[in-house]
This record gives C-alpha cells, sequence and structure tokens, in this order.
C-alpha cells in the first residue's frame, strides 16, 4: 500500500519549485551551483574568498524555517488536509546516538569523497547532464533505499531517546542569531570591500529561498524522507515530486544565459572522471542518508527544532567524516604518487650499485683514453715478402 496525501504532494512540488528557483537565481545571478556539503566544508575549513557568502546562506536557510517553525510548528498543517509542518520530537530522536553519529559520519565521509549530495548532484548536476552527477544519484539513491528498507532487520539503531526542548526558544534564538550574523558580516564586508555585499545579499537570498522550499516541500521531516527511502506497505512517494521539480525548472534556467549577470563565467565544476572515489563516496552517503534519512541542507534547517541527535551529533560526526575523507584521499593520492615513482627510484638505485661494483680492470679501462689503447695493441699488420 503507499501512502498518498494529495495536499503533501501539492506542497511538494511547491517546495521543490521554490528550491528550483533559489538553485537557478544563483546559477544564473552569480554561476554558482548551490551545493551544501561543499558550502558547508568551506565554512568549516574556512575558505576566506567565499566564506561570508556561504555563511549567509546557510543562515537564510535556518531563518526561513525558523519562521515556519514558529507559524506552524509540529501539530499545524500548512494547508489544511495534509500532514504537520515539523515531525513530532520523538520521530527525530528515534534515530538514537549512535544511529546520529553512523549517519552523521558516512553522510560527511561521502560526500567530501564524492564531491557533492542530493543538492550539488542531484538538484543542480542533473539538469546540467553531468555524467558524474548521474553516477552519484544512482549510487547514493540505491543504497539509500537499500539501507533504509532493511535497517530495521540488520540495522537495530530506531529507539526514541526524546529530551525537553523549548523548540520556540530555539527558533526565536535562530532567527535573531542568523540576522545578527549576516548584519556584522555585512559590517565586515563594507569595511573590507564594499563590492562583494552583493555576495551576501544574493547568498542570503538563496538560502531564504531554499529554506522555505524545504520547508513547505516536507524536507525538514525525517518521516518523509524516510518514508520515500524505506519501501514497505507505507511507501511514501512525496520526495519524487521534490526533486523532480527544480531538476526540470534548473534543466531550462541553467541553459538561459550564455554567461552570468553578476559574474564573468560559471563556476561549475569541470572534473568529467567517473573513478572509485566517486562511485564509493555517493555509495557511503547513500548509506548514511538510509540510516539517518537527512543529508546537510535539511539537518541545517532543523536548527529551530534543536536536538542533540541531529544538529550535534549528526553534523559534528558530518564535519569530522568530511575532514577525514579529505585526509584520506589526499593519503591514497600520494601514496600512489609513490607507487609510481617508487620503481624508477630502485631502478636508478641499482644501476648506482653497479656503476661502484665495477671490478679494477673495468673502472681502468674506462678511464683510459683511445690513444693509451691504440699504443698497447699489439701489432697485427701482415708482412709483404
Amino acid at each position: 500500500m503507499v501512502f498518498w496525501n494529495e495536499t503533501d504532494i501539492g506542497l511538494a512540488v511547491i517546495g521543490g519549485a521554490l528550491i528550483g528557483i533559489a538553485t537557478s537565481l544563483h546559477y544564473v545571478v552569480k554561476g554558482r551551483v548551490t551545493g551544501f556539503s561543499g558550502i558547508l566544508y568551506s565554512i568549516v575549513t574556512y575558505d576566506l574568498p567565499s566564506f561570508f557568502w556561504k555563511v549567509s546562506l546557510m543562515m537564510g536557510v535556518m531563518m526561513a524555517s525558523s519562521i515556519f517553525y514558529l507559524a506552524y510548528g509540529t501539530e499545524k498543517a500548512i494547508i489544511d488536509g495534509g500532514t504537520p509542518a515539523y515531525d513530532d520530537l520523538s520521530i527525530l530522536t528515534q534515530i538514537g546516538w549512535g544511529g546520529a553519529i553512523i549517519a552523521g559520519f558516512c553522510v560527511g565521509f561521502g560526500t567530501k569523497m564524492g564531491n557533492g549530495c542530493t543538492s550539488g548532484h542531484g538538484v543542480c548536476g542533473l539538469p546540467r547532464l553531468a555524467p558524474r552527477s548521474i553516477v552519484a544519484v544512482s549510487c547514493f539513491m540505491g543504497m539509500g533505499l537499500l539501507t533504509a528498507s532493511i535497517k530495521e532487520n540488520f540495522i537495530p539503531l530506531e529507539h526514541p531517546d526524546p529530551i525537553d526542548y523549548d523548540h520556540e526558544a530555539c527558533a526565536i534564538t535562530t532567527l535573531i542569531l542568523g540576522f545578527v550574523i549576516i548584519l556584522i558580516m555585512a559590517g565586515f564586508q563594507y569595511v573590507k570591500n564594499k563590492d562583494l555585499l552583493i555576495d551576501l545579499v544574493v547568498g542570503t537570498l538563496v538560502g531564504f529561498i531554499f529554506g522555505l522550499g524545504l520547508a513547505i516541500s516536507g524536507m525538514v521531516k525525517r518521516s518523509k524522507i524516510i518514508g520515500f527511502l524505506a519501501i514497505n506497505e507505507r511507501w511514501d512517494p512525496t520526495l519524487i515530486f521534490v526533486m523532480v521539480t527544480p531538476v526540470v525548472i534548473n534543466f531550462f534556467a541553467f541553459r538561459a544565459k550564455e554567461k552570468p549577470y553578476l559574474n564573468t563565467k560559471y563556476e561549475i565544476p569541470t572534473n568529467n572522471v567517473i573513478d572509485w572515489k566517486l562511485v564509493c563516496g555517493a555509495t557511503i552517503f547513500g548509506f548514511g542518508w538510509g540510516v539517518g534519512g537527512f543529508c546537510p541542507g535539511p539537518a541545517f534547517a532543523l536548527f529551530p527544532q534543536f536536538t542533540v541527535h541531529i544538529n550535534i551529533l549528526f553534523m559534528g560526526t558530518l564535519v569530522i567524516g568530511q575532514l577525514s575523507a579529505n585526509y584520506f584521499v589526499k593519503w591514497v593520492d600520494e601514496r600512489k604518487k609513490y607507487d609510481q615513482i617508487k620503481p624508477q627510484q630502485e631502478q636508478q638505485s641499482k644501476e648506482q650499485q653497479q656503476k661502484e661494483q665495477l671490478p679494477d680492470i673495468s673502472k681502468q679501462q674506462l678511464a683510459e683514453t683511445p690513444s693509451d689503447r691504440k699504443n698497447d695493441a699489439p701489432d697485427n699488420t701482415a708482412k709483404i715478402n
């Protein structure tokens, strides 16, 4: 049996359209791909050239979700006939401490190794018909569906562990904090480089619209995501409409202009190599997604509905996973270079040893001049009678 709620499907299309508008706006105006795993990694590693607009984008997501949580919470539906706008606390914490840690690390490790998540590869990669994104989406969707469908039997992590929170206070704090952080960064940019203020404006606007899309579509609800990934008698197809709608919008929007309005060129990935890192990374991400039900964007949108499970354990281990993947890939690449150079070094060392071990007579012969060897040579000239 399929769980089909027409109101939720309609909201999924509307929310997906907002996600498409946000990512298209970012692409057409600044020429950038909106990939949340990459944005988060740049923030964590303090990538200075893009740090401020990326933080403002994340703040926009959190502020939009805060407004929606204050308006609807866990009991009211956005439109009559739909399910509540946000999950009950027990559904979020049902992931358990262990599940949050495992899911967070795998999502972080996988998205860094595979260079993208549902937003980067899915929402922004598929519309460009990028071969790497097509492979990545196939891998993490397949593994996510498999993991969520069998985890209750093989990965017994689901057990409610609720803690009492004042989520209204959390949402208000998140909203105010996001606004203050954006103002501080705007002031800093105004003093340092006024030209970069537009990046903050665009980043905040893109993040806010994206956050509205996540909240309206139900992507902030773990029940909706796991309900889609877990194939059972209560399968929920809502997520299909959330993903397909922005892909269709971006397919046309990404081809609308030859160059962005406020940039000289499009900043899109140029790597088309489908290698083991892409496949393994996307598969590991899919496993974490199937266990936890969240990827970086929706997890950020849940700061208003704060829980230790998602916002500390999941997000914390996600960052650790990203950093670990970066060091692991570097180690593998350095090891590969060493393995390629090692035979050459061994051959050179062997030739040097052979030269050093030449017998003395051979060394003397090598040192002799051609004239010396001519004078010492026997006279074999035949005598003519």
